[in-house]
C-alpha cells in the first residue's frame, strides 16, 4: 500500500480528501472528497494511463455518478441526448429555452438544474464543478483575478459544458484558446469539448456568421492592408460587445468559422 503523509482539504466543503491510486506502487493520481464529491486530478504533469484512470473511476464511482434530472430542469433531456456532441448539446440548450445572444449563462445553468456557487479556491484556479445533494453545482473562484466580466461568463459557460457533458472529475481549464496543462488524453478531449460547448453557447455559429456578414456588407470597402486590418478589428470588437465576450475570444471564433478567408 502507498504511504501518503500529505493531508489535503477539500476547497469546496473543507472536509479531508482521500487519495485515489491507479496502482499500489505510485503516488496518487487523484484526490476525492467523500463529503461533497469534488474530484481533483493530481498528476504532476505525468500522463495518466487508461488503466490508472479506470482505477480512479472505479474507486470514485459511488460518489461521482451523475444524478437523475429533476422536474425543474425542463429541457435537460435534449442536452443529455446530445451529450456526446458539444456543439449539438449547446444548440439544444439554446433551442430548448429560446436563448439569444448575449446568453445569460447563469440563468441557463439554473434552468438545467445546475446552481452557480462562488467559492474560495487556490488563486490559480478559475472554477470547477462539484456534486451536491440532489445535483451538480458550478463553481466560480472568488479568489481568481478575473480580467473582465466576459472572462467570468466564459468560465461559467465552460463549466456548464463540463456538467452537461458529464465531465464530473475535471476542474476548470485555463484560458479558452490555451491547451490544458495536464497532458492526459481524456482530459484534453474533455477540455476541448467544454470549450466547444462554451463557444457555441456564447457565440452561436449561425448568429456570428449572420452578423459578421452584415457588418462586412454594410461597411465601406477599405483600401490597403492597414485599413482592412482596422476594419476587421472594429467588426470583431463590435461583435464581442454584442455577444458580451472578449475580443480575443471573438477573434478565435471568427477564425474558427472560416470568416476571415
Amino acid at each position: 500500500m502507498n504511504a501518503v503523509s500529505v493531508v489535503r482539504w477539500c476547497p469546496v466543503c473543507g472536509d479531508e480528501m482521500t487519495p485515489e491510486f491507479g496502482s499500489t506502487c505510485e503516488d496518487p493520481v487523484a484526490w476525492a472528497c467523500r463529503a461533497c464529491g469534488f474530484i481533483q486530478l493530481e498528476t504532476g504533469g505525468r500522463q495518466i494511463s487508461a488503466q490508472r484512470m479506470a482505477a480512479v473511476r472505479e474507486l470514485s464511482a459511488p460518489y461521482i455518478s451523475r444524478p437523475e434530472r429533476t422536474a425543474a430542469a425542463a429541457g435537460a433531456e435534449q442536452a443529455d441526448a446530445a451529450a456526446t456532441d458539444p456543439v449539438r448539446a449547446a444548440r439544444e440548450v439554446l433551442s430548448a429555452f429560446a436563448l439569444m445572444p448575449p446568453v445569460n449563462v447563469e440563468a441557463a445553468a439554473r434552468l438545467l438544474g445546475y446552481p452557480v456557487e462562488w467559492v474560495s479556491r487556490p488563486r490559480g484556479e478559475r472554477g470547477g464543478i462539484a456534486r451536491r445533494q440532489g445535483g451538480i453545482a458550478l463553481l466560480v473562484n472568488r479568489e481568481y483575478a478575473f480580467r473582465s466580466e466576459a472572462e467570468q461568463r466564459w468560465v461559467l459557460a465552460e463549466e456548464l459544458g463540463h456538467a452537461v457533458l458529464g465531465h464530473l472529475a475535471l476542474v476548470a481549464s485555463d484560458a479558452p484558446a490555451e491547451e490544458a496543462i495536464l497532458q492526459e488524453p481524456h482530459r484534453r478531449r474533455a477540455e476541448g469539448a467544454a470549450r466547444s460547448f462554451a463557444a457555441e453557447l456564447l457565440m452561436p455559429a449561425a448568429e456570428v456568421r449572420s452578423r459578421f456578414t452584415r457588418m462586412q456588407q454594410g461597411a465601406n470597402r477599405p483600401v490597403g492592408e492597414r485599413e482592412r486590418a482596422e476594419a476587421l478589428r472594429r467588426s470583431i470588437s463590435d461583435l464581442a460587445r454584442d455577444f458580451q465576450v472578449s475580443p480575443a475570444a471573438m477573434r478565435v471564433r471568427v477564425e474558427a468559422l472560416g470568416l476571415l478567408h
